[in-house]
Order: C-alpha cells, then structure tokens, then sequence
C-alpha cells in the first residue's frame, strides 16, 4: 500500500463512522421528538453511541492506529450482534447493509492508518541516514 492508498483508506474510515453517527444523530432526534415524555430517558441512550462515533472518527481522521481499530472493532461488533439478531429473530435487522459497508471501510482503514505510518516511520529514517552521510 501506498502512502496516496493508505491516505485514502483513513478517509473512507472517518468518514463511514461520521456519516453513521449523524444518521444516528438523527434517528435519536427523532425518537426523542417522537416519543412519550416516560421513555425518552431510553430515547437518550444512543446518544453515547454518537459521541463515541464522532469520538473515534475524529481519531481516525488525526490517523491515529488506536482509534482507527477501535472505530473498526465497534463496527465488527454491531454487525455480529445484529447478524445474530437476524438469525434468531429470522427478521432482517434495519441498516444492516450500511453498517457491512462501514464495517468495511472502516476495517481497510486500520490497514491504512498502520500502513501509513509504516511509510512516514520508513520516510523518517531514510531521511535521517541521508542526513548523517551529508
């Protein structure tokens, strides 16, 4: 992988956990507004899941390795446990297929935020022994 690659791999990862975290921003709007004022405590709840979305993105998007596999664990999680979803309620569950694709994303994203620093960490040191031959 490239660094221009490996670049574009971080992108795809930070922008897949924001563009995930305002659709959930803005189903949490909703449920909230719509909802009786005796469960809007638990219409709150995935507002947590919001902070940590933009949390980790933001991370993502400063290339930082632990962010970026933390972001890609969240998703692998929240596709495993609706797929289990799925398979004993026998009912598709809802965004499913934008969380596989997050998921994705953001998994070649962790190969991208370790790979590119791999090339900053390879362009340091070969910079530094050209240095010390001058």
């Amino acid at each position: 992988m490239n660094l221009k690659s490996a670049e574009s791999a971080i992108n795809g990862a930070w922008m897949a956990g924001g563009v995930i975290g305002v659709l959930t921003l803005i189903w949490t709007g909703a449920a909230i507004l719509f909802s009786s004022a005796g469960s809007r405590g638990a219409a709150l709840a995935p507002l947590a899941n919001v902070v940590i979305l933009f949390a980790l993105s933001y991370g993502v998007w400063r290339k930082n390795k632990i962010c970026a596999a933390l972001l890609a664990v969240y998703f692998v999680s929240l596709v495993g446990w609706k797929a289990v979803s799925w398979t004993q309620t026998r009912t598709v569950p809802l965004g499913i297929l934008t969380d596989f694709v997050a998921m994705s994303l953001c998994l070649n994203g962790v190969r991208g935020a370790f790979a590119y620093h791999r090339i900053k960490q390879n362009e340091a040191v070969s910079d530094q022994e050209y240095v010390e031959q001058r």
